[in-house]
């Protein structure tokens, strides 16, 4: 059997932690959330948890059609962490930037606010390190 010399040893072990931390804070989908609200004021939640690995948020807001006010927000026990409000004729799409927030449980919430219809996509993004 041959002997593994000590330096590729090194560079072997090196790139197995370096590649097992890139998988673990690498961006991931937490949940992409079809909406589709006919009248008035509807919402959708969604419960997920954030990995010590994944320390920060991001929120895409796609709007198809409709014409009403909607917002949205993330929760972690009492304390909202984040929200954000518009309305669909101003505004068809939305990025919330990348959020730092620290490991635990969270509650994300999107809905109309008042009368009016709205259809479209909302996608929850995580990512940790150096990404």
């Amino acid at each position: 059997m041959p002997r593994v010399s000590a330096p590729i040893l090194l560079i072997l072990v090196a790139l197995i932690v370096v590649g097992g931390y890139v998988a673990l804070t690498y961006p991931q989908v937490v949940a992409t959330i079809p909406v589709s609200f006919k009248f008035g004021a509807e919402s959708k939640t969604i419960e997920f948890d954030v990995s010590p690995f994944q320390d920060k948020f991001n929120v895409d807001i796609s709007v198809i059609s409709g014409n009403s006010l909607w917002g949205a927000k993330l929760v972690s026990g009492n304390v909202t962490v984040w929200s954000h409000a518009a309305s669909q004729g101003s505004q068809t799409s939305y990025q919330s930037g990348w959020l730092a927030t620290p490991p635990g449980h969270y509650t994300f919430t999107f809905g109309t606010i008042g009368f009016g219809s709205l259809e479209g996509t909302v996608t929850l993004h995580t990512k940790g390190g150096l990404w």
